[in-house]
Formats: structure tokens, sequence, C-alpha cells
């Protein structure tokens, strides 16, 4: 992990933050809270595919 990005302003990559995703939505933290809620999951299931940022 480069530690010098913490001190950057700089963004990581698109690629960075879809990897990241995947890794969230594969937890088991993210499993609970969506049993947990399930107007979450309904409302995620009703973006998925939408194209969020420009």
């Amino acid at each position: 992990m480069n530690f010098n990005r913490f001190n950057s302003l700089e963004m990581e990559t698109e690629d960075h933050y879809r990897e990241r995703a995947n890794v969230y939505r594969t937890s088991p933290e993210y499993g609970k809270m969506i049993s947990l809620y399930p107007i979450l999951k309904t409302s995620i299931k009703d973006c998925k595919g939408e194209n969020l940022v420009a």
C-alpha cells in the first residue's frame, strides 16, 4: 500500500473504487446490513445498471 497517497488530494483510479465496491459487496457486514434493511436491498436493485457518475 502506498501510504504517501494518504497525504495527497489525488484521487484513486476508477478501477480502484470498483474493486473496493466489489470487496464491500461480498463482505459479511454488507450481507448483514441488507438482511436487516430489506428496503435497502430493493433500492440497490432498482439502481443497478444506472450510470450515476458523469
